[in-house]
């Protein structure tokens, strides 16, 4: 559940919206694109009977307003077994800026989705190709695990509620896969683990954090950093990503990176000090200690036969 969706004010400047929406329609249609229940995809599970409630509208009213948005509007598509709603064109205004977080939060609410055929149509009017792709890879792979799962004279005789029973069961294998790859190819599990140990519960920004984290700097250099922050009584996320984000500002990205550059440093310390610094340590110290009584003794004869 989002806190809050943006609609362009050239929504009121659309000629579709100018010319064939009625007061009443386009009511509906701000409901539909900013209500609780939207996600980043624009693909979301809602019941009439929720809308009913939510907009004060008879079910019957409901029910009208449904039919003349997926029929004669074509602005949306409802799937009536699974209760999914995708806005047409979502993709065009909404999907429009890229980044990790961004692309985390589309691949898991892709997962979510039940009926395929709602996120096809979604990806139709997506104008950023990064996220396009995402879109479409998804797709691919719902396909290509559909194809193991049963063969195509089978999946076309089941009925809606069968097809979306073998879309979970693909989803289920493909959220299997997806969580081997992440722990083989990046061992987020070992960073998961000492944050864990050291730190606290993970919860979904942690978590996110630790994938960064895990791209930037290996395991012994986030070992170190909270070995750190333990010693100084500071063991959290806050102080650990500090010392983290100053290492990587200093291109101090492995353990053997960071006494690398600690040994440089103590080369620096050295070459800083002054010709006659280095030479008084340098020197024999037993110059600089006390004369013994009779060391005086010797020195007091000297003088007193001169």
């Amino acid at each position: 559940m989002s806190t809050f969706r943006k609609i362009y004010t050239k929504f009121w400047k659309d000629g579709k919206v100018i010319e064939e929406l009625t007061p009443e329609d386009k009511f509906f249609f701000i409901y539909l694109l900013t209500n609780p229940a939207t996600t980043q995809i624009g693909i979301y599970q809602i019941t009439k009977k929720q809308m009913s409630f939510e907009l004060g509208y008879s079910i019957e009213t409901v029910n009208s307003l449904m039919d003349r948005f997926e029929n004669h509007h074509k602005l949306i598509k409802y799937n009536l077994s699974t209760r999914e709603i995708a806005i047409k064109n979502w993709g065009r205004y909404n999907l429009d800026r890229g980044g990790k977080p961004m692309m985390d939060c589309i691949k898991k609410e892709l997962e979510m989705v039940s009926d395929i055929s709602l996120i096809e149509y979604i990806s139709e009017n997506i104008k950023r190709e990064d996220i396009k792709e995402v879109f479409v890879n998804y797709i691919n792979k719902i396909k290509n695990l559909n194809n193991d799962t049963c063969n195509d004279t089978h999946y076309d005789t089941l009925g809606t509620s069968g097809q979306v029973k073998v879309k979970e069961e693909v989803k289920d294998k493909i959220k299997e896969e997806d969580k081997d790859k992440d722990i083989k190819s990046s061992n987020v599990g070992k960073y998961v683990k000492l944050y864990e140990e050291n730190i606290g519960l993970i919860n979904k920004i942690s978590y996110e954090w630790i994938i960064d984290i895990s791209e930037e700097i290996d395991i012994k250099l986030f070992k170190k950093a909270i070995e750190i922050a333990t010693d100084k009584g500071k063991c959290n996320k806050g102080y650990i990503g500090g010392i983290i984000k100053k290492w990587i500002n200093n291109n101090i990205k492995t353990y053997d990176d960071l006494k690398a550059y600690e040994l440089n440093q103590g080369g620096i310390k050295n070459d800083r000090k002054s010709k006659y610094a280095r030479e008084y340590e340098n020197e024999n110290e037993s110059i600089y200690q006390k004369p013994t009584k009779e060391q005086l003794r010797r020195v007091k004869e000297l003088l007193e036969s001169n």
